[in-house]
């Protein structure tokens, strides 16, 4: 019987979403049996969770690829594994859980404040100087990161978004302005490297247009990569660095990164050792 699971996303048919078709694509040629479950195509039900009419049954792995609400939670406890594991995933989707634990002497951590719009600006600047960079606490691609250069464009968050949103302030670093260094970590082992560069925009997220090209995977890199697997547990992430005069600052961790830039920059099967690494954990047992 093929080892089954699911991906766990927005809709059951993801046709131009080149990450899920990569993995499911991987999976088929290993004979492993993996289907695409959208949150919006499901509902929990007291007879069990229900996508495309049909009761879900138990699989051996889900692969987590979407963030928000509880839906996911439930289509979790059909597998026999998760991938990222849930509860490490529900804390890392979280930008200041991030800066809050995590730690190496391979990078700096900007310097941070948590808190609303209706701080006072005044004091953002005492702590973090100017520009500094606002970001959303579960963003992804870009979305609701900006960068404040004066009282006027802190203002618009105010007008922008709810007054309650809690925003991560960060220092701007501008020694990467435009551009950082994403690299995929399997494990504690980084597979694949590249830089980002964006032309005319700070943030450097290829969703927004930027170019890639292949970037070494140095000393510094697998040091970073060995100490976030030790503190986090996750089994596949991506790793944002960005330049600075001494070390890398600590950009952030995302538990659900996308395939397409990372395989086309290095060359690499990045979806081929996911799935590899995953049949592993179910061929391995003695």
């Amino acid at each position: 019987m093929p080892i089954r699971g699911y991906i766990i996303e927005k809709y059951n048919t993801m046709t131009n979403a080149y990450t899920c078709n990569r993995l499911v694509q991987e999976a088929s040629a290993l004979d492993m049996d993996l289907q695409i479950v959208g949150i919006h195509d499901t509902a929990v039900s007291p007879h069990g969770v229900i996508n495309n009419g049909k009761i879900l049954e138990p699989v051996d792995f889900v692969i987590n690829r979407y963030k928000w609400g509880r839906e996911k939670d439930a289509i979790n406890a059909l597998a026999t594994r998760s991938y990222n594991p849930l509860t490490a995933y529900n804390i890392y989707i979280n930008k200041f859980e991030q800066v809050r634990r995590l730690h190496s002497k391979a990078f700096l951590i900007p310097k941070y404040l948590l808190g609303t719009s209706r701080l006072p600006f005044s004091s953002i600047v005492e702590q973090l100087g100017l520009p500094f960079v606002g970001k959303g606490l579960e963003s992804s691609m870009g979305e609701e990161i900006v960068c404040i250069r004066d009282k006027a464009s802190y203002e618009e968050l105010s007008l922008n978004y709810p007054s309650s949103k809690e925003w991560l302030f960060e220092e701007f670093i501008s020694e990467s302005y435009g551009r950082d260094l994403r690299f995929y970590s399997i494990r504690g082992e980084a597979v694949a490297c590249m830089q980002r560069t964006s032309q005319g925009d700070f943030r450097a997220n290829v969703a927004l247009g930027a170019s890639v090209e292949p970037y070494p995977v140095t000393s510094g890199i697998r040091t970073i990569a060995a100490d976030i697997y030790e503190q986090t547990g996750l089994d596949f992430l991506g790793i944002d660095l960005l330049f600075g005069r001494e070390k890398p600052y600590f950009c952030e961790i995302n538990v659900m990164p996308g395939l397409e830039g990372i395989e086309k920059a290095s060359g690499i099967n990045v979806a081929g050792k996911i799935i590899e690494t995953i049949q592993s954990d179910f061929t391995s047992k003695t």
